[in-house]
């Protein structure tokens, strides 16, 4: 059997990976990529935690559920304001908005 140490290994990698997306990327498609892949290594460190704890065995799963679900109104909600962005600047990328609208200024 895989030991929790080797997926709380895996979590932390996807959670440190999505944590790095969303600080450094200026794309807004990216940066919601990236939440939801911190939101993976969450689950997975909840599934492992409810694997091999005697005490949790369907709190860990019930939390997945929850996480999911939070997960999928976090995109709904991220997509929608990407849409009001790109609106309003005609890009997704927040670099070339906050440039446009420092030369409008201007």
């Amino acid at each position: 059997m895989i030991p929790l140490s080797w997926y709380l290994v895996v979590a932390f990698v996807l959670i440190g990976m999505g944590a790095y997306g969303m600080m450094v990327k200026r794309n807004l498609i990216r940066i919601i990529i990236s939440a939801e892949i911190m939101g993976n290594g969450v689950s997975i460190a909840l599934i492992a935690t409810a694997l091999f704890s005697p005490v949790f065995t369907f709190t860990g799963q019930a939390l997945v559920i929850l996480v999911i679900a939070v997960s999928a109104a976090h995109t709904a909600l991220g997509v929608v304001i990407m849409l009001l962005y790109n609106r309003r600047y005609n890009t997704v990328d927040l670099g070339l908005a906050v440039s446009a609208k420092e030369e409008a200024t201007a």
